[in-house]
């Protein structure tokens, strides 16, 4: 499938994206280093906790940006920023107040690079081809997931972590000259900007909001706690879950293809949230192998069909002059379901067991997508939804 399909930057911004992606991910092994400074596991998990409240709190002023400045202008600052913060990062030997301050501006880069490059990948792609093309966008996010782990492993053999922050700089740095290449996309809409919190309260997008934040829920608890489970569980390993889950991602949604854009999409995200539940319950329950396969495969699928919906479904529904401040909105879910879903999670597992920690989660999902459902189904009914006619400038 060629992706210039999609349109003619959509080729650019996707090898922008994954090379960006890439640079986050490797950093997935930076609790290592953090450990090797003298920080307990509960430090650790403040301070990424203190980077989610951060990046809830700059989430506004991203949206005000997006929708005042154009998207382009944002990646070059922002991914300039990242690659000085990554290598200054490098420099640190203590556990500090710079290493805070360090830590919680990339943070924040990342978050505005992420937003950034998606909105900026929504409006590069043809309405009719929207949500097909968001899904192979987001394959720019599962490809370095897959492969981050490992490579992480062998730059630190073979160069320490200064190697890593090095990789993530340079990898961070091709993106941003990747960028540099990209023009400037003036889009404007037919209705006015009304700000952040009035984009928020729409009401056609109050269900996409608690939809995502039910997938976000599965998806953070399964992030947060698989490495713990296969540790105490002795059942597979962290990469062959990890690999099957990105795999069955990335095959549904290259299959998808055309198909997204033609289905119905209130059902199929009722379909795919509940999955992605049932995938939990059964990791829950996993004994052997080939189960704990099933799950991950079952959940991959899920990620690979519900992501690209609803982040279609965010930009066909929100105003063009918003959609900087609704895809903030969007993304910001991933926060709120860490800071809530993962400690009550987190909470019933010490209390518990696995079983019960994830059942819990599985079931809030499947019974909240016939939520979501008829909700949605509801206000559809009584207000046709108003998609307006973009106009390029």
């Amino acid at each position: 499938m060629a992706v210039n399909r999609f349109g003619t930057n959509f080729p650019r911004i996707f090898a922008a994206a994954i090379l960006q992606e890439l640079s986050f991910a490797v950093l997935i092994h930076f609790p290592g280093y953090l450990s090797d400074l003298g920080a307990t596991e509960g430090l650790i998990g403040v301070l990424y906790s203190t980077s989610a409240l951060v990046s809830l709190l700059f989430r506004p002023w991203l949206g005000r940006i997006l929708d005042l400045t154009h998207r382009r202008t944002v990646l070059l600052v922002t991914g300039f920023l990242n690659v000085m913060v990554v290598l200054l990062l490098g420099t640190t030997s203590v556990w500090g107040p710079w290493l805070w301050v360090l830590f919680l501006a990339q943070r924040t880069f990342q978050v505005a690079l992420f937003t950034t490059m998606i909105t900026y990948g929504a409006d590069s792609i043809p309405i009719k081809r929207r949500t097909q093309g968001l899904a192979i966008f987001g394959l720019s996010g599962l490809i370095p997931i897959a492969f981050a782990g490992y490579l992480g492993d062998v730059v630190i053999e073979a160069a320490g972590f200064t190697g890593v922050f090095w990789f993530a700089s340079v990898a961070s740095a091709a993106s941003w000259l990747i960028v540099w290449t990209l023009p400037v996309l003036p889009v404007r809409g037919r209705q006015p900007r009304r700000g952040f919190w009035q984009a928020f309260a729409q009401k056609n997008l109050l269900p996409l909001w608690f939809a995502s934040f039910l997938f976000f829920l599965g998806v953070e608890s399964l992030f947060t706690f698989t490495r713990t489970y296969v540790d105490k569980r002795q059942v597979g390993t962290v990469g062959l879950f990890f690999a099957v889950y990105g795999a069955s991602a990335a095959i549904t949604r290259i299959l998808g293809g055309s198909r997204y854009d033609l289905m119905p999409h209130r059902r199929v995200l009722v379909v795919g949230v509940s999955f992605f539940g049932a995938g939990l319950i059964v990791m829950g329950v996993a004994q052997s192998v080939p189960v704990l396969v099933v799950a991950s495969f079952v959940m991959g699928s899920a990620h690979g069909t519900a992501f690209p919906l609803l982040s279609s479904e965010v930009v066909n529904r929100a105003r063009i002059a918003e959609r900087g401040s609704a895809m903030a909105i969007f993304t910001s879910i991933f926060d709120i379901a860490l800071l809530i879903g993962a400690p009550i999670v987190g909470f019933l597992i010490d209390g518990f067991d696995y079983v019960v920690g994830f059942s819990v989660a599985g079931i809030a999902l499947i019974v909240g997508s016939l939520i979501y459902g008829s909700w949605d189904r509801r206000l559809s009914e009584a207000h046709s939804t108003f998609v307006e006619e973009e106009v390029l400038e």
